[in-house]
């Protein structure tokens, strides 16, 4: 009779070891099925950031002479005339509004980083009315907004799709993009998803 009892209660003991295994594998097996989608998404997220910020440089570097025709920057040794001083420098806003216009056509940033365009163009305006100058380069734009540097940077073309990126995911719609060129330096994109597409919302030089 003893030998019955003890092995009923072995048998049930022995089956749920068995079913908790089970139950613990298919959770293990859930876990696993959850991580690696979350690594495949991030991946496509990761390649998409990249490839924004690389097609963001190959735009600016290929469209710097049309960015350049407009003459955002008025007066000046450029615009001298022949027996006439050089006018003091000045912004002309009208031609700011097409530059601006034209980088938010190319689709790579954010209303913030325009934004931080026009008030570039303010803030020099301002430094102009209050120390005319008109020799040298002008306030404001003696280097690239964009790629942060007073030297050329255009041989660096060559050097965009061999570099390496590090990502660093703030959330699901913040991260940060930083790289090495070897002539200009190092840089941090920040980088902002909007309506499920990724943009530059910001651009620094950490050297």
């Amino acid at each position: 009779m003893k030998r019955k009892v003890i092995y009923i209660l072995f048998s049930i003991l022995f089956l749920q070891s068995c079913q908790n295994k089970e139950k613990s594998q298919q959770k293990s097996n859930s876990i696993d099925k959850v991580d690696s989608g979350k690594k495949t998404d991030l991946s496509n997220d990761s390649n998409e950031q990249i490839k924004l910020v690389k097609n963001f440089m190959k735009w600016y570097i290929k469209n710097m002479d049309m960015l350049g025709k407009f003459d955002v920057i008025g007066g000046g040794p450029m615009d001298v005339k022949e027996n006439e001083e050089a006018e003091n420098y000045y912004v002309d806003f009208k031609e700011a509004e097409k530059y601006i216009s034209e980088l938010k056509k190319s689709g790579f940033l954010t209303d913030n980083i325009l934004k931080n365009e026009e008030t570039s163009f303010l803030e020099a305006d301002k430094y102009y009315k209050e120390n005319p100058e008109n020799d040298g380069p002008p306030y404001g734009f003696d280097y690239d907004h964009f790629f942060l540097t007073q030297e050329a940077f255009e041989e660096d073309l060559l050097n965009i799709d061999k570099i390496k990126y590090a990502i660093n995911q703030k959330d699901d719609f913040n991260s940060e993009v930083t790289f090495v060129l070897p002539i200009s330096g190092k840089y941090k994109y920040s980088l902002k998803k909007i309506n499920e597409k990724w943009f530059i919302d910001k651009i620094e030089s950490v050297n």
